[in-house]
C-alpha cells in the first residue's frame, strides 16, 4: 500500500512541523487552529486508501476484512465509551482523543489475529 506510506509520512510531517511551528510561532487565533488540525488531515487521506483497498480485493477478502473493521470499530467505540464513563464518574485519566485512530488501528491488527474467515 504506497498510498498509505505516503499518508503517513504527510502524517509525521505534519505532526512534527505543527508542534515545531505552535512552539516556536506561539501563534493565536485562527493560525493555531490550522496549524493544531493539521496533523489530523492525512488520516482522512488514509482511510480513502483503505477503502480503495477494500473496492480493489476479490469479495472473500473484502469479507474478511470489512468484518474485521467492523469488529475493531465496535470495540473501539465501546473502549472509549466505557473510559468516557470512568472519566465522569469515577475520576479515571482523560484519554486523549487523538488517540482513537491508533487505538482503532491496534484494535484491527489484533482483530486480524482471531478473525480469519469472512463469517
Amino acid at each position: 500500500m504506497i498510498g498509505m506510506s505516503f499518508w503517513m509520512v504527510l502524517y509525521a510531517a505534519a505532526l512534527i512541523g505543527s508542534i515545531l511551528l505552535i512552539k516556536s510561532l506561539q501563534p493565536t487565533g485562527p493560525l493555531l487552529y490550522v496549524l493544531a488540525v493539521a496533523p489530523a488531515l492525512p488520516i482522512g487521506g488514509t482511510i480513502i486508501v483503505f477503502l480503495r483497498y477494500i473496492d480493489a480485493v476479490d469479495e472473500y477478502v473484502r469479507a474478511i476484512t470489512t468484518r474485521r473493521f467492523v469488529i475493531a470499530t465496535g470495540l473501539t467505540l465501546f473502549l472509549c465509551t466505557a473510559w468516557g464513563f470512568l472519566e465522569n464518574n469515577a475520576g479515571a485519566h482523560e484519554f486523549s482523543l487523538y488517540l482513537v485512530y491508533p487505538l482503532f488501528w491496534g484494535l484491527y491488527g489484533a482483530t486480524s489475529i482471531f478473525v480469519r474467515q469472512a463469517s
